[in-house]
């Protein structure tokens, strides 16, 4: 129990990051954009927390101090890059000047978080809302490592 305890009081960058978001989501006068953005950043980070919470309570693990302490910060290094890779997809589509260039840009951000998966989550209904929707900001899929995802994208952006 007290690893279970320090493990939730330890997730600074997590915690930051989601309570931020929840606050945006939350404010109606807020703009519906921005709104939409910061419950994305909710939903994901909902779902690290619960696949994280999952590997936790599997019972042929081990709650080291040093396992935890892992944990901890895995779940830190996604939420970062989540927050970094959503950043960087609303910063180049704003850049963009022409629709076709912000649809292959849409495009691929898209296709990397379907493509570096982080749990292959056998629910893709659940994890590939965003992504199938067509009325979405951010069309990404949830089981993504973000960490692999971010550095991928930066490669292709740099080759394109």
């Amino acid at each position: 129990m007290c690893m279970i305890a320090s493990f939730a009081t330890a997730q600074n960058v997590y915690n930051e990051i989601y309570n931020s978001s929840y606050k945006t989501a939350s404010d109606p006068r807020e703009d519906m954009t921005v709104r939409q953005v910061a419950l994305f950043k909710v939903d994901a980070l909902t779902y690290i927390n619960t696949r994280m919470l999952d590997i936790i309570n599997d019972s042929t693990r081990e709650l080291t101090p040093k396992f935890m302490a892992e944990l901890t910060g895995r779940r830190d290094s996604l939420a970062y890059f989540m927050y970094d890779y959503v950043n960087l997809y609303l910063t180049e589509v704003h850049k963009a000047n022409k629709q076709k260039d912000k649809d292959r840009l849409r495009d691929l951000f898209r296709d990397v978080t379907i493509t570096t998966p982080l749990f292959n989550d056998p629910d893709r209904n659940y994890v590939l809302g965003y992504y199938k929707s067509k009325e979405t900001i951010l069309p990404f899929s949830l089981d993504t490592d973000w960490i692999e995802a971010n550095a991928t994208i930066r490669r292709k952006l740099k080759e394109q």
